[in-house]
């Protein structure tokens, strides 16, 4: 079985030379073409001058410029398809005007799809992909800017951007504009829009900032689940941090097809709407944590901005951790406990491997930004204290809000606010390559309960004649879900008369996480637990679903068509994982409606294409793969596939492709179906049929 992996967007920007002038404030002014999928218009930029200033810089990826004036007068300027260079000759300490009039047709950070109604979405991604690739702006972070968009689009859409929307009007017949305005500057990177189909509700923090929450006409009824504890969680992290929210308001915005699990737009953070869920979806693939991640950046990312690669812990590492706070304010402690020793897990095998770095390292993994970079502020608090730590990060902020920093500016707050050297902390948890385990479960187990889990797994290696009597005291009313969850993976599938005690005893619990335990790991159904295991098909659990209907399927042949008419409405997360997986086993079960054999095929051919979420057709492919099974359809779907934007599906697809370009039939497929194909997609299909 298949299951979603998250993606935070995480990437650097490039530090170039620091230019002699200070930019502050841009007013763009943009038409957005779906069709011709462009970007046109003008941006004006003020800039103060700090020395005499020779040459200035704007980064500008292959656009088309069409004038360019200084103060109202036209430059001369050189442009190599990537940087706008002026010569000039400014006095120093004035202030002056940039106009550039351009048009771009974006290869990156402006997505142009279609959603699931056939409607037009379009969203920009620009950190990692820069957002000079449509609007000439500055790749170095260390360039803040005031940022106001003016945005032209059909007027029946939905055209969202940073910033408080100060006008909306009419330019003509079919063409709105939308004008945003911000207040305070941010990095170039931050700059974002989304258009689309979307309804909204709004929400009033209780520090009365407008919370505004988007979602699909057709998705009412996920808008609940969807976001959930979203008002909460804003307002537990405005007290946790001791800053207030420095934006005039938040909006969140779900896209297809995103290349991430969420990014933290200043003010706008678009995120992917695999986490737009039902409340079954809630319970196993919820926005909960990547909904925090996103918040925590307005502050730590999007206030104070690492200078450099070096320095990304300050922005994904202090997120990942106050997203666990908020987390742990919704969910408890034992939550917030069992994370940071899964996370601790993780480092403590990453950095037995050759590819492991030191935090400080530009180069280091996203499992080290993220999770080590979380769990150094875990040390950090635990070492100088809670309110040592709390005021640290007020004054951290405060000190350095709409500006850029290092890992020596943080530093030096903490010593000064603890009045601690802080030389064996920074080397033990942010340059050290090796993960400080030994220091991590001295932390860890000052809570008991992480005492009661450590000693629980270290059964694991014991027979279950030896720790019977463990297992059955864990699974006694009242439990711990996390230790008993444990306690049924410790079972292992076994089938003696002592584990079918014990199953029996898991079952008992009702808790939705122990179930799915059993449902994933009890591969071998006997007699005995067939009628309990048989409840699992109607859990809350979209996971522990398509675990059960797939073992009973392949335990008990007589009764398929049983389980499959039990379980034919249900669709399961937003990758469809139980509706098809349900098409795979019903295409191998003959005596199950065959005269509805080709129907199934069909369907399951259609998740391959575009109209479908990527992760739906990830699974749709998976599947077609191991049946050897695919219509002309989805040959045409793979190809596709094999050219989309986002890389992860991109490879998925390609290495299929490859696997079934070996075989000369479906070589001759592909050259009578190429006509079929758009220009991109041809040539990425002749190079492969090319010997």
């Amino acid at each position: 079985m298949k299951f979603i992996v998250s993606y935070i967007c995480m990437a650097f920007s490039l530090t170039v030379a620091a230019q002699s002038v200070d930019f502050l404030t841009a007013d763009a002014n943009i038409l957005i073409d779906a069709e011709e999928k462009s970007v046109a218009g003008t941006v004006e930029y003020t800039f103060k001058t700090l020395e005499a200033a020779q040459t200035i810089r704007i980064d500008a990826r292959a656009m088309q410029l069409e004038a360019l004036s200084l103060d109202g007068k036209k430059i001369s300027y050189t442009y190599d398809n990537a940087v706008i260079s002026l010569s000039t000759n400014l006095k120093p300490n004035t202030t002056h005007t940039i106009v550039i009039n351009y048009t771009a047709i974006p290869k990156k950070a402006v997505y142009f799809v279609k959603d699931y109604q056939g409607r037009n979405q379009i969203w920009t991604q620009g950190q990692g992909k820069y957002t000079s690739h449509w609007l000439p702006s500055f790749d170095d972070m260390q360039e803040k800017v005031i940022f106001d968009l003016t945005l032209n689009y059909n007027k029946e859409a939905e055209v969202l951007a940073n910033g408080k929307l100060i006008e909306k009007k009419l330019v003509n017949d079919s063409i709105q504009s939308w004008k945003y305005d911000m207040k305070k500057p941010m990095s170039s990177y931050l700059v974002a829009f989304a258009i689309g189909s979307y309804n909204k509700i709004e929400k009033t923090t209780q520090s009365g900032i407008p919370l505004t929450l988007y979602y699909y006409p057709e998705d009412s009824a996920k808008v609940e689940p969807t976001y959930r504890h979203s008002k909460r969680m804003f307002n537990f992290l405005e007290k946790e941090i001791g800053i207030p929210y420095p934006w005039q308001n938040y909006k969140q915005i779900p896209v297809k097809d995103f290349l991430y699990a969420g990014m933290e737009n200043t003010g706008t953070t678009i995120f992917s709407d695999a986490f737009v869920v039902d409340s079954i979806a809630y319970q196993d693939r919820n926005y909960i944590s990547v909904n925090a991640h996103e918040l925590a950046h307005q502050w730590f990312g999007n206030l104070v901005t690492a200078t450099e690669g070096t320095h990304h812990w300050l922005q994904e590492g202090f997120a990942t951790y106050y997203a666990l706070l908020a987390e742990r304010e919704i969910f408890g402690d034992d939550y917030f406990e069992f994370k940071l020793y899964e996370s601790a897990e993780q480092l403590i095998a990453l950095s037995k491997k050759d590819q492991a770095t030191a935090l400080l390292d530009p180069k280091a993994s996203s499992l080290t930004f993220y999770q080590r970079g979380a769990w150094s502020l875990h040390a950090l608090r635990n070492l100088i204290g809670e309110d040592h730590f709390k005021t640290t990060i007020r004054e951290y902020l405060k000190e350095y809000q709409f500006k850029n920093v290092t890992t020596a500016n943080f530093l030096k707050v903490a010593e000064r606010v603890s009045k601690m050297k802080l030389d064996v902390f920074k080397n033990k948890w942010l340059e050290n390559v090796r993960f400080p385990a030994r220091e991590a479960l001295e932390i860890l187990t000052q809570s008991n309960f992480i005492k009661a889990y450590l000693s629980l797994a270290q059964e694991r290696t014991q027979p279950l004649a030896g720790k019977w009597g463990r297992l059955a005291e864990v699974l006694e009313f009242p439990i711990n879900e996390y230790l008993a969850q444990e306690a049924t993976y410790q079972l292992e599938g076994q089938t003696s008369q002592e584990a079918l005690a014990m199953y029996n005893k898991a079952f008992e619990t009702n808790n939705l996480l122990v179930r799915q335990a059993i449902a994933t790991t009890l591969s071998k159904i006997t007699p005995d637990l067939q009628k309990q295991y048989e409840t699992l098909l109607t859990d809350e659990s979209y996971a522990t679903i398509e675990a059960a209907l797939y073992y009973l399927w392949s335990n008990y042949p007589e009764k398929r068509s049983v389980y499959l008419q039990q379980t034919k409405d249900i669709i399961g997360f937003n990758d469809k994982n139980v509706r098809i997986l349900w098409l795979v086993l019903a295409l191998n079960t003959p005596n199950y409606n065959p005269s509805n054999h080709a129907n199934y095929y069909q369907e399951l051919s259609g998740y391959t294409s575009s109209k479908h979420h990527f992760s739906t057709r990830e699974n749709a492919f998976m599947y077609l793969e191991s049946l050897q099974f695919f219509s002309d359809e989805a040959l045409l779907n793979l190809v596709d596939g094999a050219v989309h934007y986002n890389w992860r599906f991109r490879n998925q697809c390609r290495e299929i492709l490859d696997k079934l370009l070996q075989n000369p039939k479906y070589q001759k497929k592909y050259v009578v179906l190429r006509n079929n194909l758009s220009e991109d997609q041809k040539d990425y299909l002749a190079k492969k049929l090319t010997p």
